[in-house]
């Protein structure tokens, strides 16, 4: 009988401890680390903006990077108008493949001439969360076929100055390079976002568009909808998504603190043709989210005045969300987006 009582006893105790345990590790996961992920400024903005993974470069030692006819700049934004506390962002400065035939040195051509140049086409390129404006070296063998490119990293990335990431702080920045670079030149300006880079060219377009300054054309490669969108759809947030608090603690939050690059709002405000690009394998972002947000343009813009979107969706063949660049048709889809902005604009004139 006392044995009896004793193995009862042993497995009401073994119960309780597995119920304990279950508890705590539900109120940990469930509970606590939600509400850390409200308050938790930080940690949002390392998950939108993981600059740490970004190794230090010099990138002033343009022989390193294997590429010509390119030079290190740095711009001075105006912070809240002040010039005396700016924000020094770090561009590149890549020259066309005419031009190339006629290269010295990285350090030895009038870059600004060529800035200048009004017969060739100027690319602001806006990179990704997770890289530098070295990071799309193979892409820049292409594109500088057609463009003469500027591309920039924001503020917080590269050698750029470190100052609060916001999604507001950073299209203001580049809304500040843009003008920049109509001051610099008379060819016409395209713009080309990857990734988070759409998020900010499309928010950068429909600034401008408010102060009445017009752009040529817009890229959008691997796009999505919203940042909130995206961390809806994602494993680890769906595994939360059964909580009735996941809302007010993990989407909300986001929206909140200015981390949330709403493209589907801003891409309505986009008044020049635009080009999508994605693959069907892309393992960060689907393409489920580009698919959304041609819908919404083509559905909910007038292409009479505010030209054409076209939707370049590429099969499975190992692209994904980096390797768009090795897509043989690529340069062939650039070109007839540039033949379908000239005939936008001489229409428009």
């Amino acid at each position: 009988m006392s044995k009896s009582r004793c193995c009862v006893k042993c497995v009401f105790g073994t119960f309780l401890y597995i119920s304990i345990v279950l508890v705590l590790v539900f109120i940990i996961a469930f509970v606590i680390v939600p509400v850390v992920f409200k308050y938790s400024i930080g940690i949002q903005r390392s998950i939108i903006f993981p600059t740490w993974i970004i190794s230090p470069k010099n990138y002033s030692d343009i022989e390193k990077f294997k590429i010509k006819g390119v030079r290190n700049f740095y711009l001075d934004v105006p912070r809240d108008g002040d010039i005396s506390d700016n924000i020094t962002l770090g561009l590149w400065q890549i020259l066309p493949q005419d031009f190339l035939g006629d290269f010295i040195a990285n350090d030895e051509y009038n870059y600004e001439g060529a800035l200048a140049d009004k017969n060739y086409k100027v690319l602001l390129y806006l990179h990704g969360n997770g890289q530098d404006r070295s990071a799309s070296l193979d892409l820049y063998d292409i594109l500088r076929w057609y463009f003469l490119i500027v591309a920039v990293d924001y503020r917080g990335y590269g050698d750029s100055s470190k100052a609060e990431l916001t999604e507001t702080a950073i299209v203001e920045d580049i809304v500040y390079v843009y003008k920049w670079l109509k001051n610099q030149t008379n060819s016409k300006i395209y713009v080309w976002g990857h990734s988070l880079g759409t998020g900010v060219a499309t928010h950068l377009i429909s600034n401008l568009k408010a102060e009445n300054i017009s752009s040529n054309g817009l890229i959008l490669e691997t796009p999505f909808t919203s940042v909130t969108d995206v961390m809806q759809e994602h494993p680890v947030m769906a595994f939360y998504s059964f909580l009735p608090w996941f809302w007010t603690t993990m989407i909300e939050p986001i929206k909140y603190n200015d981390f949330d690059f709403d493209s589907k709002k801003y891409i309505l405000n986009v008044d020049n043709p635009i080009m999508i690009l994605h693959a069907k394998d892309d393992d960060i972002i689907s393409y489920h989210f580009a698919t959304q947000l041609y819908n919404i343009a083509v559905n909910n813009r007038n292409d009479t005045y505010q030209g054409n979107v076209t939707y370049h969706l590429f099969e499975s063949r190992g692209y994904m969300h980096m390797y768009l660049y090795k897509a043989p048709e690529l340069p062939e889809y650039v070109r007839e987006f540039l033949e379908d902005c000239d005939k936008f604009d001489n229409r428009n004139q």
